[in-house]
């Protein structure tokens, strides 16, 4: 009944003072059970924030209390899950202690308070942070988190071949970090490279240039460059018998053969074409090749001019030697810090790019108008003007043009002021980030051999076991209670343990601390073995069970 009723019974004559009396006493009731529904709605929200409903969590000695509820928003995680934390219950203490890193554990529990936003601390190693993540079982969400964060890749399993020779050969061709022989040979194609790229170097010096021309003359083999522009060439022959030719020789031979073994041995022939550094090895050994085979036949003597200008070509590709230089890039961790750090700078440069562009045209402008009417000579246009703002601001300063009137030359000192202030700002982003990634690139492993063997991403944890295991054992400990030798496999379904599955796994729900104690010890004993018996004979979860030895 509403109120609307009962005035209505009040307006209507016909109806009696006692029936008026009834529908208020009826009104009465109806206030009363609202007032006691509001209580109890009252009452059961205060009743999430009882005692009852808090739980102690002590991390390596610092205790953080928390309610159930907030742990139970992700019931696949250790802490929300009751049969998993259960593992770690110190029953003399009434709390559950972990002996892990405190700082991480204060993200990790406002990762249960925020509902899933997840944050590394800032002064937190972050293989150390990833481990305690994987510990506490937060989840493919929170790697997510951190891997986006942290701007980490996951490492896939590395290809390899499927036969067991060429899998290690292989290995020790392209991982330096496989075996103490793949780092024997890794060092030795490093030193091949260095003396090939000096070699190459020493081959341009004006005195072994001469002495190389004085030879060609004297035995009228041709010279290297076409000096009367004919439709044909002469080159000159190589010395079989020089230094530096007996040198380049054996740097093609090793490069060679360890091109060609890399090739039978890979795991993919398209993946192996595919890859430019293979084709820059490639190019590098192909020229020597050629130009040998022209001229043990004797074809030097006498060329056309297309296949001179295709000789030409050839020498610039000897150049592609430099290139190798690429693998001590790969394996010296700094480099490599440097080139991911540049390669995040990316849109930094961009911006730094467009306004120099944009600064230099202005104060370009700006100089050949204060300079047009006294230095028209030098500053004629205002692209030659840009030309002088760019330099000026990026602190070259060639010398070649230069302001004369003291506004040209009041302006070249803004522009020089202001571009030191901008390059200096983005030397102080690249610091930080080059720092940012040196330590996110320290901290994580860069183990070749884990990720040949596993499947795994370079953000998994591998001592997540260990840690459980030792972290029983210290709450075991704590607690007097003893493991049990079998795997005990419980139900995923079962969702009403009692209170004495609860009093074996080393757990005391709510509403087992008001039971009696003094349990008979045979009645104890026969439930146990009754209730390990039960549990045996399922097959699905994977947690061990404790018990107290009786």
């Amino acid at each position: 009944m509403t109120k609307f009723s009962i005035r209505t019974f009040y307006k209507n004559p016909k109806w009696t003072g006692q029936t008026a009396t009834e529908l208020e006493h009826l009104q009465s009731i109806i206030d009363l059970r609202r007032r006691r529904s509001e209580d109890l709605s009252k009452n059961r929200r205060k009743s999430e924030y009882q005692i009852g409903a808090r739980i102690i969590i002590n991390v390596s000695g610092v205790r953080f209390e928390t309610l159930k509820t907030t742990l139970e928003r992700y019931p696949q995680t250790l802490l929300g899950n009751i049969r998993r934390r259960s593992l770690f219950y110190d029953k003399k203490q009434d709390e559950y202690f972990f002996d892990r890193h405190r700082t991480c554990f204060e993200s990790i529990l406002y990762y249960y308070q925020s509902r899933g936003r997840l944050r590394r601390p800032e002064y937190v190693p972050l293989d150390t942070f990833l481990e305690e993540i994987t510990f506490f079982e937060l989840g493919s969400d929170a790697l997510k988190q951190v891997r986006k964060d942290e701007d980490l890749e996951e490492a896939t399993k590395v290809q390899l071949p499927q036969n067991r020779f060429y899998r290690h050969l292989w290995a020790n061709l392209e991982y330096p970090q496989y075996s103490m022989t793949a780092k024997i040979i890794n060092m030795c194609s490093i030193l091949f490279i260095l003396v090939s790229a000096i070699e190459l170097a020493i081959e341009t010096l004006p005195n072994y240039r001469v002495a190389y021309n004085s030879r060609c003359q004297q035995e009228g083999d041709g010279l290297l460059i076409d000096r009367n522009n004919t439709s044909t060439h002469r080159l000159c022959p190589p010395n079989f018998y020089s230094p530096l030719f007996i040198v380049q020789t054996v740097c093609i031979a090793f490069f060679t053969i360890e091109f060609f073994l890399r090739l039978i041995s890979c795991p993919s022939y398209f993946g192996f074409i595919k890859s430019i550094l293979n084709w820059v090895d490639f190019l590098a050994i192909v020229p020597y090749y050629i130009t040998l085979i022209i001229n043990l036949l004797g074809f030097y003597k006498e060329i056309s001019s297309k296949t001179y200008f295709f000789l030409s070509l050839l020498r610039i590709f000897r150049f592609m030697r430099i290139f190798k230089l690429y693998r001590i890039f790969q394996h010296v961790k700094s480099l490599r810090v440097l080139a991911c750090t540049l390669k995040e700078s990316i849109p930094d440069f961009i911006i730094l790019l467009s306004f120099l562009s944009i600064s230099g045209f202005l104060f370009g402008a700006a100089v050949y108008f204060a300079e047009n009417d006294v230095n028209e000579h030098v500053f004629d246009s205002i692209p030659k003007a840009t030309y002088y703002g760019i330099i000026t601001l990026t602190a070259v300063g060639y010398g070649d043009i230069t302001p004369i009137t003291p506004l040209g030359r009041c302006l070249a000192c803004l522009a020089a002021i202001y571009g030191i202030s901008i390059v200096s700002m983005l030397v102080s982003v690249l610091v930080d980030r080059y720092q940012r990634v040196y330590n996110r690139k320290r901290f994580l492993e860069d183990d070749y051999n884990e990720n040949m063997i596993f499947n795994e991403s370079s953000i998994r944890s591998h001592n997540h076991d260990e840690g459980l295991e030792s972290q029983i054992d210290i709450n075991k400990a704590f607690t007097g209670i003893e493991e049990v030798n079998d795997q005990i496999e419980e139900k995923e379904n079962n969702d009403e343990p009692s209170g004495k599955v609860r009093f074996i796994l080393g757990y005391l729900s709510d509403d087992d601390t008001d039971n009696d104690q003094d349990n008979n010890d045979n009645d104890e004993s026969e439930f146990i073995n009754k209730f390990t018996q039960e549990l045996l004979q399922s097959k699905s979860n994977k947690y061990r069970l404790k018990c107290k030895d009786n």
